[in-house]
């Protein structure tokens, strides 16, 4: 409980600090740490983006299409959903060589985990499971209407959902069993990244946390207007960012309240944590801002 209070005190002391912008193209949207860098998927530019964090400088664009959104790292390769192809795209790191395959309807997250990788498909109503080696779809599940983000823990699949929706699945890999999890909130659409328990974004600004293993929920907060993908930091502070407000929150979750905010970039979307770094993507610019996570 100590070591839980001095995080909180921390938070509250330290303000980030700007590192650098690095432009990237327009619309940064998904980013993923890989390979020795960090990739930003450009969903207006139709790029994804190789940042070299030793220089902060873009070292490579490979050439996609409009549209491209989250990316995900796995079975030596990057992988990008294209929601305006219905495409998932397998980018080699090295080469930048890229092959595709149609997933369904709106593609709107990828993970690569369990031996596959596994695409929600959102206007499809379907969980897209694929093999990483052949890149043929093995299975198109059908998980329920408008599925949204991703996320592994517990040695389980995790789905979020979008509009009307107020539960969560859990899929086992092996089973491919579903099991639906009520959390009483709309749209409970993201998975905060890095965290044992599942801290999930809904209702535009609502954070809920839920206890995957008791398959329940602790609590929910609210803050800010429209929140979108978080990710926990080094010094155990949740990095929530509200793409409406432009700004990032800091959440303590021992304590389940919010410690302060900052600026971080136009339409700041996707935190991503990586080479002792928090990034923060830009949707409705071209930057990706990188901070030091605590001030001097």
């Amino acid at each position: 409980m100590a070591k839980l209070a001095l995080i909180g005190i921390a938070a509250a002391l330290a303000a980030p600090h700007v590192l650098a912008r690095v432009h990237t193209g327009a619309a940064p949207g998904g980013a993923v740490s890989a390979f020795g860098a960090v990739w930003v998927a450009n969903d207006t530019a139709g790029t994804l983006a190789r940042i070299d964090p030793r220089t902060n400088r873009v070292t490579r664009r490979v050439r996609l299409r409009p549209g491209v959104f989250s990316v995900a790292r796995g079975f030596g390769a990057l992988w990008v959903v294209n929601y305006k192809r219905n495409a998932l795209t397998r980018v080699d790191p090295r080469s930048g060589r890229v092959r595709s395959v149609q997933v369904g309807a709106v593609p709107f997250d990828v993970l690569a985990a369990h031996g596959r990788v596994w695409v929600t498909a959102w206007a499809a109503g379907r969980l897209v499971e694929v093999d990483p080696r052949s890149l043929k779809v093995v299975r198109r599940i059908r998980i329920g209407p408008r599925p949204t983000g991703l996320h592994a823990a517990g040695g389980a699949l995790w789905v979020g959902f979008g509009r009307s929706a107020t539960a969560i699945a859990r899929v086992e890999p092996a089973t491919r069993k579903i099991e639906r999890i009520e959390v009483g909130v709309r749209a409970p659409s993201w998975f905060v990244a890095g965290t044992r328990d599942l801290w999930i974004q809904a209702a535009d600004n609502v954070l809920v946390h839920v206890d995957p293993a008791k398959r329940r929920v602790v609590g929910t907060l609210s803050f800010g207007r429209t929140l979108a993908q978080g990710s926990l930091a080094p010094d155990g502070t949740l990095w929530i960012p509200d793409k409406e407000q432009n700004l990032v929150y800091r959440v303590d979750p021992a304590k389940a309240r919010v410690v302060d905010s900052f600026p971080a970039g136009p339409g700041a979307f996707f935190a991503l944590r990586a080479h002792g770094s928090m990034w923060v993507t830009s949707y409705a610019g071209d930057e990706v801002w990188r901070f030091r996570p605590s001030g001097p």
